[in-house]
């Protein structure tokens, strides 16, 4: 199974990637459909990048470790103590886009745009930021010369 089909699993599609990633958009409307596209583009090569797809796999997988109570802290709660998760996703902000996304990642990670925000009430402690940092990199990406 790629990594797009276990997005899909947690409701993760590329749409509702995309209206994330362009939810904090700033731009000019009259540019937002072709930034859109060139994110959807950006977005689809990192997908198949296997640094991001094995960070994705390892924060789904450390969800479903602290689901079932086999991590050693209490996962329920995302303890302020615990920051892996967000090492996750400035790990994949980075890999993306270096440092500029790693700043980027911070917008995404606080504000929870769409997915990332559905991801969070649902309890992914590390999926949530682990996208945040994908729609960071991916969104730095875009504005690249």
């Amino acid at each position: 199974m790629d990594i797009i089909e276990k997005l899909k699993s947690f409701g993760i599609t590329i749409e509702s990637l995309l209206d994330a990633g362009m939810a904090l958009y700033i731009g000019d409307d009259e540019e937002r459909d072709k930034i859109r596209e060139k994110l959807k583009d950006i977005l689809l090569k990192q997908l198949a990048n296997p640094n991001v797809s094995t960070l994705l796999i390892a924060a789904i997988l450390l969800d479903r470790e602290g689901k079932s109570n086999n991590l050693p802290f209490n996962y329920n709660e995302d303890p302020n103590y615990v920051y892996v998760d967000e090492v996750i996703g400035l790990a994949i902000a980075n890999e993306i886009a270096g440092t500029k996304a790693i700043f980027n990642f911070r917008f995404y990670d606080a504000k929870k745009p769409g997915i990332i925000g559905e991801l969070d009430k649902k309890g992914f402690m590390f999926l949530d930021d682990a996208i945040a940092g994908l729609l960071a990199g991916c969104m730095s990406k875009v504005f690249e010369p």
